[in-house]
């Protein structure tokens, strides 16, 4: 892994994108990697003199395997602050990249993970960022941003990658429909189907909660975890992990926080 990074700067040398941005967002450079499926490569973004340098590194000896350039400025979907990178599809034929900053409009492209050939590309009106596939990757998942001045409020879209356009309506929690979608992603966790994705959010001035989505059934639960504290910065270093059907929120050090049965949704203590 060192030998990849020491590569990898000596390529070129670009910052991910600053935590300014709301996630998830789309970062270049070094530390802004996406592992193939068998952890043999890495795909990354890199600004090059005119347009984007998208390049597959094998992490055993750091050389390029493959490589291609995009107009525009493109990066890899980081899904939280912490640099979870997303965006592989669950076969790891593809993956995702995401246009650069916040504008107007949106742009994704999905390119081959074998020749980083250009499958497909979406332009969207508003700010959009990348949240996850379906395991047979006809559903890309979408967090939208309602508003350019405030974006911890959004919600989850979908498009359907077979008829090339966004789902109407908003993929919500049909139980709870007062509940509000605002708050930053943490931590990420997928089921090994690729079926449902776990992502949990530290939500300033409410409780944090764990946004559950059927990426299947294009269906959501949240659910909201005690917090008694007015900060909660401490859920920011907080990580997921999935056994069977239980979800444990784990503190720093590995300890286990709270636990989340995925098939009733109760949270219990450890």
């Amino acid at each position: 892994m060192k030998t990849f990074l020491a590569v990898l700067a000596a390529l070129v040398l670009v910052p991910a994108a600053s935590a300014a941005y709301p996630t998830p967002f789309a970062a270049q450079g070094v530390d802004a990697g996406l592992l193939s499926l068998d952890h043999s490569r890495m795909f990354v973004a890199l600004k090059g003199a005119s347009g984007t340098k998208i390049q597959a590194v094998r992490l055993n000896g750091g050389a390029v395997v493959a490589s291609t350039s995009l107009d525009g400025d493109w990066g890899i979907p980081m899904l939280t602050y912490s640099g979870v990178a997303g965006g592989l599809f669950h076969d790891g034929s593809a993956f995702v990249l995401q246009s650069v900053g916040i504008d107007t409009t949106t742009k994704f492209a999905i390119l081959d993970s074998r020749d980083l050939s250009v499958r497909d590309t979406i332009s969207l009106d508003g700010y959009y960022g990348f949240d996850a596939l379906s395991p047979d990757g006809s559903m890309l998942y979408l967090i939208q941003h309602t508003s350019t001045s405030d974006y911890q409020h959004y919600v989850v879209r979908a498009y359907d990658m077979r008829s090339g356009s966004l789902v109407e309506g908003r993929i919500a929690d049909k139980a709870q429909k007062s509940w509000v979608m605002q708050g930053q992603a943490v931590a990420r966790v997928t089921s090994p189907t690729g079926r449902w994705v776990y992502t949990l959010y530290s939500n300033p001035g409410g409780y944090p909660f764990i946004h559950a989505l059927d990426t299947v059934n294009g269906v959501a639960h949240c659910v909201g975890l005690p917090w008694k504290e007015t900060n909660q910065n401490p859920v920011n270093n907080f990580t997921l992990k999935l056994t069977g059907s239980w979800l444990a929120v784990k503190q720093p050090g590995g300890s286990t926080w709270r636990r989340v049965h995925t098939g009733t949704w109760r949270v219990f203590k450890p």
